[in-house]
């Protein structure tokens, strides 16, 4: 008779949730919708008012009417050509900041840091945005009846960090970026040692970074942090840690950065549950490699997971910010130099400390000008020594952070040495221009085909002048990389190749990309390896839903499948394991041959279904009561005694399955992990009972290193009753006599007192036999 036990299985398909460029918005929030349900917040009357800027008629009488019709009125084409052609160069210039950084919000302190290092009035422009409806904040308390909204006023009551200022999105990607021009940026002389990135080091991160997770998603507390183990299995992948061997200023805290521009580029997203980080689909490879470098440079411009210092703290949670909002004002004032012009560091920190007062400063808590005073004082001995001994300012530090930290590394800035004063110079690489919008797209590196060694070892070699970004997508479906440097190395894992079919790619074309590239003939262990391990995956079948049929023997399992089969004119049962039998559709199950009153709810506790026998160490298994893990969990410690089908009479159910505990068994279960307590703990959970001693006896001793037991010969004096005994225990000739009391008429006589005990008891008149 066969016992019924049904497995429900679900698979769910993750859905990309839209990943917020902004680390303070709502990963899911529309920015347009935001934008219009700030504007519906601030009284009718200042709505009226900014409706009349812009020359809007309207009927609307209440504020959420009115505030829709202003949002819809920035989709027009010609309106916004209009209010473009209205617009200063200050206002052109904090819009522009939005679309540069692909960012729907900024924080007012961020925003009015880059504007005044910009040269521009922060205050009046975001003040005058906001008049004309072009920005939306949170207007707080609403004001009267009547009543026009002070925005000067709501930004002065409120923290700087604590407001968030919103774009609409046409404007934000719709106004054309003009570097600042009140002044001129001071060039410097020839420059030699020049110093260009390839701009493969961040595309090779978060490929390796999109492995990982693809591999195993991350977990996600509800704060909105890594658990400790996940954070610490990317912190110490030295693919992901590693330093940037081409990097001309350090880059803290590496696995921070390539997750926070992986989510910002949308590699690794949140489930819809806020749960896990998730790979994307390999087709994110197909249709964005090719703008992979802007991307991932916009998506740094705007990243503020990660700053440039070190991590932020409990006691200074602003450390570093201004640095994370300084990066886009920099580049444009890179970008006001013609496209062959240079400016050294020093230059441009002194430039920079006459425009604005403590733009170097590292949080917005910090007093304005201090940091630029000790880089002019600075600056000024440099320059009373001569160009002999040239010495970097804290504000060309600052610089050097930003521009020659992630700038250089994102592939924006291009790095010389001033030859008349070996000071650093920088420039705009002609990517960095077309990331503002100033120049073409950069020309394709030149390449070439053959750059890969594979190794019969399943080693791969691939060199750095061969790698674009979409062969860099297509080796990362199915190559799991292991080094990043100037020579990166792969390797062909069961995992990377089950991970390449699972991302649609087949065997033959794993073999044709790296045959395409490689500089001779694959080894023949590589074309093996893959389609070995590809068969082995091809051999597992997944089943949504079914329903599995457990039998006592295997004999019993083989005899009903070729029976039901039969009977039910083609309705297949699957062998599995054993003494399985699976089928997908649980109709077919003939119900009137097999008892179903065993199905199991694998979400409830194990059930006990194992007894212990009078020996202690045999177990005997009912298979009305058992399910699927009884077996493995029993064989971890115990071996199954034979029950051969010639003891059993014809057509009779098979005696129940026993186990058998031996210490060879018990001395295989230590050696892959179990201990005393958690086999305790099993038969706890699996018996209702404790350790019984007999297992205990053969546990304990290989605990404590088997050490021998003592044992030694004893004489016993056996008395008639136990009064008698006592009797001798009392008297004072004889209570010093004897050993240890065994029982009511049995005590140890040492062997030494034999004789004295003898004539003691003589003398009470009492005889001892000692033969």
């Amino acid at each position: 008779m066969a016992s019924n036990s049904s497995i429900n299985a679900t698979v769910h398909r993750p859905t990309a949730d839209p990943n917020s460029p902004n680390a303070n918005a709502n990963a899911n929030a529309d920015p347009r919708f935001t934008f219009r349900s700030l504007l519906a917040r601030h009284p009718f009357a200042t709505l009226r008012a900014i409706a009349a800027r812009r020359g809007l008629e309207s009927e609307a009488v209440r504020a959420s009417t009115l505030a829709g019709e202003l949002t819809d009125e920035l989709d027009s084409p010609a309106v916004l050509s209009a209010i473009r052609a209205d617009l200063d160069d200050d206002a052109r210039l904090a819009l522009s900041l939005f679309g540069l950084t692909d960012s729907p919000s900024w924080p007012l302190s961020g925003l009015k840091h880059a504007l005044s290092v910009l040269g521009a009035t922060a205050e009046s422009v975001v003040v005058g945005l906001l008049e004309r409806g072009l920005l939306a904040l949170d207007p707080g308390v609403e004001a009267g009846p009547g009543q026009p909204f002070d925005f000067a006023a709501r930004m002065a009551s409120v923290g700087s960090d604590e407001l968030e200022l919103w774009v609409h999105p046409a404007l934000s990607h719709g106004v054309r970026i003009r570097p600042p021009s009140r002044a001129v940026l001071p060039a410097a002389g020839p420059v030699g040692q020049i110093r260009e990135p390839d701009g493969l080091e961040p595309i090779l991160r978060l490929a390796a970074l999109w492995q990982r997770t693809g591999a195993e998603p991350l977990r996600r507390t509800q704060q909105g942090t890594l658990y400790k183990r996940d954070r610490e299995r990317i912190e110490e992948d030295p693919v992901l840690s590693g330093p940037v061997s081409d990097a001309l200023a350090e880059l803290p805290a590496m696995a921070t950065l390539w997750l926070g521009l992986a989510r910002r580029v949308g590699l690794v997203h949140l489930d819809p549950g806020g749960e896990f980080f998730l790979a994307a689909s390999a087709e994110f490879w197909t249709e964005n490699a090719v703008h992979l470098p802007q991307m991932i440079a916009s998506g740094w411009l705007g990243l503020r997971t990660w700053l440039e210092w070190a991590e932020p703290s409990a006691e200074a949670p602003s450390a570093g910010l201004p640095l994370v909002f300084l990066r886009p004002a920099l580049l444009l004032w890179l970008a006001s130099l013609a496209p062959d012009t240079w400016v050294t560091l020093d230059d441009l920190a002194e430039h920079l400390t006459a425009i604005a007062h403590g733009w170097d400063r590292t949080a917005f808590t910090e007093t304005p000008g201090a940091s630029a005073a000790t880089a002019r004082r600075a600056s000024k001995s440099a320059a009373k020594r001569g160009p002999q001994a040239p010495r970097e300012s804290p504000a060309s530090r600052a610089l050097g952070r930003v521009l020659l930290g992630g700038g250089y590394a994102m592939g924006l800035v291009r790095v010389g040495e001033e030859k008349s004063t070996d000071r650093r110079a920088v420039q705009l690489t002609p990517l960095g221009r077309y990331v503002l919008g100033l120049g073409p797209p950069p020309p394709p590196r030149p390449t070439f085909e053959h750059f890969l060694f594979v190794q019969p070892n399943l080693e791969v070699i691939a060199y750095r002048q061969g790698l674009t970004p979409p062969l860099i997508g297509r080796l990362s479906r199915f190559a799991w990389w292991t080094k990043i440097g100037a020579a990166m190395e792969l390797k062909l894992t069961q995992e990377s190749v089950a991970l390449g079919l699972e991302w649609n790619l087949s065997p033959s074309l794993m073999l044709e990309i790296l045959a395409r590239h490689s500089q001779r003939a694959l080894p023949g262990s590589v074309k093996d390896a893959i389609d070995r391990w590809a068969s082995r995956r091809e051999r597992v079948t997944m089943y949504t839903a079914a329903t599995l049929m457990e039998f006592s023997a295997q004999a019993d399992r083989d005899r009903a499948a070729t029976a039901w089969t039969e009977d039910g004119e083609g309705k297949a049962f699957i062998p599995v394991g054993d003494r399985f039998l699976l089928v997908e559709n649980a109709q077919h199950v003939p119900t009137s041959r097999i008892s179903t009153t065993a199905v199991r709810d694998y979400r409830l506790p194990p059930e006990r279904c194992v007894s212990v026998e009078a020996d202690g160490v045999t177990l005997a298994l009912d298979p009305s009561r058992s399910d699927l893990l009884i077996d493995a969990e029993l064989a971890r410690f115990a071996d199954e005694e034979p029950t051969p089908d010639a003891d059993r009479p014809g057509g009779s159910r098979p005696s129940a399955r026993r186990f058998q505990v031996t210490a060879a068994s018990l001395a295989r279960a230590f050696d892959i992990g179990m201990t005393a307590a958690l086999l305790s703990d099993w038969f706890q959970r699996r018996t209702g009972g404790d350790l019984p001693p007999a297992v205990g006896l053969m546990v304990r001793p290989a605990l404590l290193g088997a050490k021998p037991w003592k044992a030694q010969r004893r004489l016993v004096l056996n008395v008639p009753t136990a009064e008698l005994l006592e009797g001798v225990l009392q008297h004072p000739a004889t209570r010093s006599l004897l050993g240890d009391r065994l029982g009511p008429v049995s005590a140890v006589v040492p062997e030494d007192c034999v004789d004295q005990l003898r004539a003691a008891l003589k003398t009470l008149g009492v005889e001892i036999d000692v033969s």
